[in-house]
């Protein structure tokens, strides 16, 4: 099964999306920050990260510079899903796509499934 770590501090989202992904055969588990993703990601990288931007503590940008600076997890595939403007070179290096909130739930799903099958 295909494992999702989905990574953002608002817990309406988090159970939404999570629903979506798990309905339709995902494995996710879920964090409210950067330092919660790191630790979960130590524990057993995912296939896919999904991640917010703005987020106390430990942002999604730091979160994303992370894991592309470690060769272990450099490959994991991640979709920044966000309200903030992202201009089109801003973190292009750290992400393999971006989707705006409020993303349509067909728009997210069809990005999540071309994220995961390599």
């Amino acid at each position: 099964m295909t494992r999702v770590l989905l990574v953002d501090d608002e817990p309406e989202l988090l159970e939404a999306w999570s629903f979506a992904l798990e309905y339709v055969g995902y494995d996710v588990e879920r964090a409210r920050d950067g330092r919660q993703a790191l630790a979960a990601i130590e524990r057993q990288p995912p296939d896919l990260l999904i991640t917010d931007l703005m987020m106390p503590g430990m942002n999604g940008e730091d979160l994303c510079r992370a894991l592309r600076s470690d060769p272990r997890w450099a490959e994991i595939p991640i979709l920044l899903h966000t309200s903030a403007y992202i201009g089109a070179n801003d973190g292009a290096a750290l992400w393999n796509a971006v989707l705006r909130k409020p993303a349509r739930i067909e728009d997210f799903l069809a990005t999540v499934a071309k994220l995961t099958q390599g």
